[in-house]
């Protein structure tokens, strides 16, 4: 069914992900930090026009705008009963992939740190002892490139991602460029794939399936922050998805899957509560899930030894900027001190959290698709949930955190957690432009300061204000038993017998 709020949906998503691209292909700029190395016939590809700061943060932050209206206007079409073809739109998404790949990441310099701590793993060091600087004294050109603020910081991710780095450093040897080539394949093959699984979790509806492609294959926020920039969190989700897809036929693949996925990024433990929450009524399955879970994350971290999780504890003492919390952070240290009030917020955090999930459980509840397996169906609910509530009150959260609840959301019926997501999503991208932690010119560094520390801080309290509004509107509790409204068919036709919206097992 063509409807025309969906035709402009795809377009102007399309040239959010081309805007993208250009940007990249300009060469580097204040979003984009050189790669040395090569050899040059490799992709990541770029001119040298070193465009200047103004430019390069206007067409990103024209591109996150001009995406997130293009998604906002594709719920719409899809909730009136648009039905693209989600073969082309997935198809299309990792073409998509593959062009931002093609040129350099952006929007931050992590992944030169990612190629650091691969490269100290694959010469003998430890990169959760040692930093970038120590391949500085050795002289070694990949701890050279590193930027601010992470040359003197050891690492802050689990051993599965440092094996995917050691992968990319032993590939790439002193070549940056070759390694960060590696790391973005690998992330890229791992976003596609997820792709693939949430479709299959999406069942035969056409409808459903293509929410799954508009919204995680051809989303252009998450192209641009979790494919084109670099990071890590999609190949460590790509675990979590397929524990969620594993866990009603096999519990200990599930187990096993979501923690690969936490030995890479451990905020991912919220898919564990996820999957135990659709096992609940299931106690040996249930705990054939914490068991291989556990047996994993043992197996993965003792080689490593559990200094692994001392950065861990420091990054829990961060406040982000443009984050709600800010906003409480410094009369809270006039009140009781710096690092009583950096431990408080933390707790502040994790009890807003509960708030949310306990005022936004109903429309939680109501988004699950009936179409879905009833374990399936819970955990999905229950993780989009949990993440969710999690990134609008975190003190500490960055825009490409948000792969979590984006996996799980869009296997659920449309509901307000779509609004309140693409929200916090689009916010956080708007601040963290252009990225790199270097001088900027006035107009840019005003700009980014205004919307990271002033707007961020006060439109994230305000997504909250709109959670509260949306529990208020969510009404009682469904009904034991009840099922969620349709959502992925045409409202106006009723439901037949042979309906894909009939539950099946």
């Amino acid at each position: 069914m063509e409807h025309p709020f969906g035709t402009l949906a795809l377009g102007l998503c399309v040239l959010a992900i081309a805007l993208v691209v250009l940007t990249g292909l300009l060469g580097p700029s204040a979003a984009q930090p050189p790669l040395p190395g090569g050899p040059s016939w490799l992709p990541p590809y770029h001119f040298e026009a070193r465009p200047a700061a103004g430019l390069a943060t206007g067409l990103l932050l024209t591109a996150a705008l001009m995406g997130a209206i293009g998604l906002a206007l594709a719920l719409r079409a899809l909730g009136r009963g648009w039905a693209p073809d989600p073969g082309r739109l997935t198809l299309g998404g990792a073409v998509a992939a593959l062009a931002v790949v093609c040129v350099p990441p952006m929007g931050s310099a992590d992944h030169l740190v990612y190629a650091a701590y691969g490269r100290l793993a694959a010469t003998g060091g430890d990169p959760y002892r040692d930093t970038a600087a120590t391949l500085v004294r050795e002289g070694d050109p990949v701890g050279v490139a590193v930027e601010a603020p992470w040359t003197d910081v050891p690492s802050v991710y689990g051993p599965v991602a440092t094996a995917e780095q050691w992968l990319a450093a032993r590939i790439g040897g002193t070549s940056v460029h070759t390694i960060v080539l590696v790391l973005t394949l690998l992330g890229a093959a791992a976003f596609v794939l997820t792709g693939l699984l949430l479709q299959r979790a999406a069942g035969p509806d056409r409808i459903a399936r293509a929410r799954v492609a508009i919204l995680w294959s051809l989303n252009p926020l998450l192209l641009f922050v979790a494919v084109g920039a670099g990071h890590l969190d999609a190949f460590a989700l790509v675990f979590a998805v397929g524990a969620l897809l594993a866990v009603r036929r096999s519990p200990v693949l599930a187990g096993v899957l979501v923690g690969l996925a936490c030995a890479a990024k451990i905020s991912l433990g919220l898919y564990v509560l996820a999957l135990a929450w659709g096992l609940r009524g299931r106690p040996r399955a249930l705990a054939a899930m914490i068991g291989s879970a556990l047996v994993v994350g043992i197996a993965t971290y003792l080689p490593v030894g559990f200094g692994a999780f001392d950065q861990m504890r420091e990054n829990t003492k961060l406040v982000s900027l443009a984050v709600p919390l800010r906003l409480v952070l410094k009369p809270l240290e006039s009140a009781v001190g710096h690092d009583t009030a950096r431990s408080l917020i933390g707790l502040l955090g994790w009890l807003l959290a509960a708030l949310v999930v306990w005022l936004l459980a109903r429309t939680a509840a109501r988004a699950r698709p009936a179409a879905m397996a009833h374990v399936l169906r819970d955990s999905a609910a229950a993780a989009a949930l949990l993440s969710l509530a999690w990134l609008l009150t975190t003190p500490y959260s960055l825009p490409w955190y948000d792969v979590a609840a984006w996996a799980p959301l869009v296997l659920l019926a449309p509901s307000a957690l779509d609004g309140l997501l693409l929200a916090r999503s689009t916010l956080l991208v708007c601040a963290y432009v252009p990225g790199r932690v270097i001088p900027l010119p006035d107009a840019v560094d005003t700009l980014q300061r205004t919307l990271r520390g002033t707007v961020g801080p006060w439109a994230g309290a305000a997504i909250l204000v709109a959670a509260v509004l949306v529990s208020r509107r969510a009404g009682g509790l469904p009904e034991a038993g009840s099922q969620t409204p349709a959502g992925f068919e045409n409202p106006s036709r009723p439901r037949s017998p042979r309906s894909p919206g009939v539950p099946r097992s």
